[in-house]
């Protein structure tokens, strides 16, 4: 029954006669089942094709339907929760270890590409006990990834950006056990893993301040308002300097970023604003990279003219501002199975069905919005 639905709905919308039909909807069958039909937003019973059709059918020229289907055949990227494990499992091996075995090499004065030797050395054993992975949002899934970490510690993770003192006291004392003490003394941590799923911009993570235009620090020599670093990294390092204060972190401990996805266009920034804002020894990898090829606007111009048209202003806030081809300009075709980037263009995640005063636009894979007008 959902089948004939299914084909009566784009049928109608599309216009496709019974032959088209017939060629067209094995395929999305297929990717509704392997991967489009776990998103996360979708509600009890909704399924990928009939809002597929829903979807389409907002838009009233049929040239831009038959854009708007192209896109998602041809365009289309999702992360599948399969996708996801995989690239967490490869964190271990393809970015902590190698992160490591470059400072056993540059502290034994060794060739990075001596892999075992690296390895077999104490202090690469000493360090990955010495390092403290930390989990920047739910996303980094520090249960998956303590899971494909068997040689790691569970006293090395720690969820959130901001921890107690008890807390990383505990942790650190259990370093010390570890290192042969009996437990009284703590020991202090070596290296800092800061671990997320996902940076299209990568101003979630370390970002200049707007200035406030009342009662803003002014530079005397400049007469301009002071502009500070803000975001989840300088959240950190309030922590981590007071876990320095107390002990538990050897003062100016080096950190890398670990990201399971980021777009070229973060990776770029991260480095250029983390050597700009104090965080110089710090380094930023990803287990997988989106180049700025994907992006819409460069690949398939009609689509970008289609969310620039269709864009709803009720969407736009102070958080975001208006992202017609998605925050920050990204432009990516990508929906994660969790929830849908804002970084992606907007016809994809942008759903105002439920919002006054809106164009009641539909959305393909609607976003769970962090800052809604209806959640204080």
């Amino acid at each position: 029954m959902r089948d004939e639905l299914a084909e009566r709905l784009l049928s109608r919308v599309m216009g496709w006669d019974r032959t088209e039909v017939k060629a067209q909807l094995p395929v999305l069958q297929a990717l509704s089942l392997v991967k489009y039909d776990e998103y996360g937003n979708y509600g009890p019973g909704v399924k990928f094709v009939e809002s597929l059709a829903a979807w389409l059918n907002q838009f009233p020229e049929e040239d831009d339907r038959r854009v708007a289907f192209e896109f998602v055949m041809d365009e289309l990227v999702f992360v599948s929760e399969t996708q996801i494990s995989h690239l967490i499992n490869l964190v271990p091996a393809e970015i902590v270890a190698p992160v490591l075995r470059a400072r056993v090499a540059e502290h034994a004065g060794l060739p990075t590409y001596r892999i075992s030797a690296l390895e077999s050395n104490p202090e690469f054993d000493r360090l990955r006990r010495a390092s403290l992975i930390v989990g920047a949002s739910d996303g980094a899934r520090l249960d998956r990834l303590r899971r494909s970490s068997p040689l790691l510690s569970h006293e090395q993770f720690v969820q959130g950006t901001t921890w107690n003192d008890d807390q990383i006291k505990s942790m650190s004392k259990k370093l010390g056990e570890a290192q042969g003490g009996d437990g009284s003394e703590p020991a202090p941590f070596e290296h800092v893993f800061l671990v997320d799923d996902f940076y299209g911009s990568g101003r979630t993570l370390i970002r200049e301040s707007e200035p406030e235009a009342d009662g803003a620090k002014e530079d005397p020599a400049e007469g301009e308002p002071e502009v500070k670093p803000d975001g989840k990294l300088v959240r950190l390092q309030d922590s981590l300097d007071r876990a320095t204060e107390l002990g538990y972190l050897v003062p100016d401990a080096p950190g890398t970023v670990v990201l399971y996805c980021a777009t070229e266009q973060a990776l770029a920034h991260l480095e250029a604003e983390l050597a700009n804002h104090g965080f110089g020894n710090w380094r930023v990898r990803a287990a997988m990279t989106f180049p700025q090829s994907s992006k819409v606007d460069s690949t398939n111009p009609a689509m970008a003219d289609l969310c620039r048209r269709f864009a709803d202003p009720s969407t736009e806030d102070d958080h975001k501002g208006f992202t017609p081809i998605g925050y920050s300009d990204c432009a990516l075709p990508l929906v994660l199975p969790h929830n849908t980037p804002n970084n992606s263009v907007c016809l994809l995640w942008m759903d105002t069905r439920d919002r006054p005063n809106s164009a009641k636009l539909r959305a393909l894979f609607p976003r769970y919005e962090r800052h809604h007008p209806d959640r204080p």
